[in-house]
């Protein structure tokens, strides 16, 4: 930063540090609108191109199965992968997509990599269909 001279340097740091930036104005949006009036679901938030309303729900299955059912390795990055996976579709509602020799990893948690919700979600799964085996299969 060039300082003029009769500029000291204190003086412009207090300056900068009193301004302030809003980056969502709370009064009103770009558009004009209210800030906390609903949006319908279909129309997204969308400032610059930039969708702020989708999430993981935009992954598909088949997808987050891939993921979620390549228990090989343990880089840091891969398991974090997995596991924000598995919660997504806990979330869903949808771990009984999930392949058994898949829930046993995740329920035997050998490294101890996952957790115990997840070794706990695993393993309620695999009870489930263990118990509807037993009725089914006599």
């Amino acid at each position: 930063m060039a300082w003029s001279v009769g500029e000291k340097k204190g003086e412009t740091k207090k300056a900068e540090a009193s301004k302030v930036v809003e980056l969502r104005p709370s009064a009103k949006d770009a558009s004009g609108d209210v800030a906390g009036q609903q949006k319908p679901k279909g129309e997204s938030d969308r400032e610059g191109g930039r969708d702020l309303a989708g999430g993981m729900e935009m992954l598909e299955l088949d997808f987050l199965l891939s993921i979620i059912e390549n228990t090989r390795g343990d880089d840091k990055n891969d398991v974090m992968m997995r596991k924000l996976n598995f919660n997504e579709l806990l979330r869903r509602e949808q771990l009984n997509e999930i392949g058994s020799d898949a829930l046993k990893v995740y329920a035997v948690d050998e490294g101890n990599l996952y957790g115990k919700d997840i070794q706990c979600q695993a393993l309620k799964e695999l009870t489930v269909r263990t118990a509807r085996k037993g009725k089914h299969g006599g």
